[in-house]
């Protein structure tokens, strides 16, 4: 048994997920770079703080809409293609960026960007819990979380380099190669993870390619564990794309006089601290469960929107970014470890896809509410309305949020779904 189990906990590398994780650092370095030029460039199309957020959370409706249907065509056709497609998508995207002349142009280019971002994310989830197990799924969440910050510290300083020679256009080509590399990555190093359907007389049933397959999955949907999850979810990207991303690089620069450089410094700074905390996290998620990372993380961040909301200076923001990068790092991979759980198998990416709505609404709606009140009445009153909905988020899922882990891994007394 213990033979079976090492097995196991080395499935990560065995069934390729080496390729998979080097695919997560790339990908992760052109995604910092964008996040940097994203807001900055609509801002200076634009000179509006509220089309910036309405850019930011117009992504979000995109993915809403992706989500589910890369879900659900994961499940049909396979992880590869999706993965591959979906790189290509938003490579080809970062490099219109380039040459746009004006918002609007700029906002198609990202609406249909976010659509790539989408397929590529939902597909790697998936994968991801398709190569682990619930005894070592919080420490691969936490690899893919570690690839993804490794690249996305060196992704902001390279762009504030880029900027500084060539133009705040160029970042977008950062980007762009990136993703090239990440799709040559998939189609040349990488194995199809999906499991193989059940057999069944002469046909091979794919329980997620009909309604039947989708009809199984609601009572899941329906239960007191996803409704947490989803509150918790929304409110964890409400912070991070309504908040940091969208607002944090504006509010640096307009109330604390801070240039694009040390924006991007303090952004790779959030980013290098959530890849210290990431892999720990994962070893405490594994060992004692989801909810003792999510608790205090969603705390932790509405105390960085608190803190957000009196920062002046260049020290405010440090703090913010170091409050900010821990947070992340304890409720990242807790909720995306807590969601995998819940996948049933047969149905992991139309599952996942439909759990990446209340992701995608909290971005969706976090920038869009946050910009009308940073126009209506500054940028304090909309950190600490994030700081509430997190409070509160902490307290549900404290008080009604399942823990998912596996106590005895040998025995039928391990919780379920």
């Amino acid at each position: 048994m213990r033979l079976f189990q090492r097995a196991r906990a080395t499935a990560l590398i065995s069934r390729g997920g080496l390729p998979l994780f080097a695919a997560f650092l790339v990908w992760g370095a052109g995604s910092g770079a964008q996040t940097l030029g994203r807001p900055l460039l609509a801002f200076e199309f634009s000179g509006s703080v509220f089309l910036v957020t309405l850019l930011i959370s117009s992504l979000a409706l995109s993915r809403i809409v992706a989500g589910p249907v890369t879900g659900f065509l994961v499940d049909r056709v396979g992880r590869r293609p999706l993965a591959a497609t979906g790189s290509g998508i938003r490579a080809a995207c970062s490099v219109g960026d380039v040459f746009a002349q004006n918002y609007v142009q700029f906002f198609a280019l990202e609406f249909i960007g976010a659509i790539g971002l989408t397929m590529f994310n939902t597909t790697s989830i998936v994968m991801i819990a398709d190569l682990s197990e619930r005894e070592n799924r919080g420490r691969a969440v936490a690899l893919r979380t570690t690839a993804l910050r490794v690249g996305q510290v060196a992704g902001p300083l390279l762009a504030a380099g880029v900027a500084y020679m060539f133009g705040l256009r160029y970042v977008f080509l950062i980007n762009a190669v990136a993703k090239l590399i990440v799709m040559f990555i998939i189609i040349r190093m990488m194995s199809e993870t999906r499991p193989e359907p059940e057999v069944t007389g002469r046909a091979r049933e794919r329980p997620s390619a009909s309604i039947g397959g989708i009809r199984a999955i609601l009572p899941i949907m329906l239960t007191r564990g996803f409704a947490v999850l989803a509150i918790t979810t929304f409110g964890i990207h409400l912070m991070t794309q309504g908040v940091f991303q969208s607002l944090f690089p504006i509010q640096s620069k307009e109330q604390a006089g801070l240039s694009a450089g040390d924006v991007g410094t303090l952004v790779s700074i959030a980013s290098v601290v959530t890849l210290l905390f990431a892999f720990p996290n994962g070893m405490i998620v594994d060992r004692f469960g989801r909810k003792p990372s999510l608790v205090p993380g969603l705390l932790l961040l509405a105390g960085t929107a608190v803190l957000l909301a009196m920062s002046r200076d260049y020290t405010g923001a440090l703090m913010v970014a170091f409050a900010y990068g821990l947070g992340q790092s304890m409720t990242l991979g807790a909720s995306q470890t807590f969601a995998m759980d819940l996948a049933p198998e047969a149905q992991r990416g139309t599952f996942l896809g439909a759990w990446s709505i209340s992701q995608n609404l909290g971005s969706f709606v976090g920038p869009l509410a946050a910009g009308a009140i940073v126009d209506g009445w500054g940028f304090a009153p909309a950190f600490l309305v994030t700081a509430a909905w997190l409070g509160g988020s902490a307290v549900i899922m404290g008080l009604f949020g399942p823990e998912t882990r596996v106590r005895n891994r040998a025995g039928p007394g391990s919780p379920g779904p």
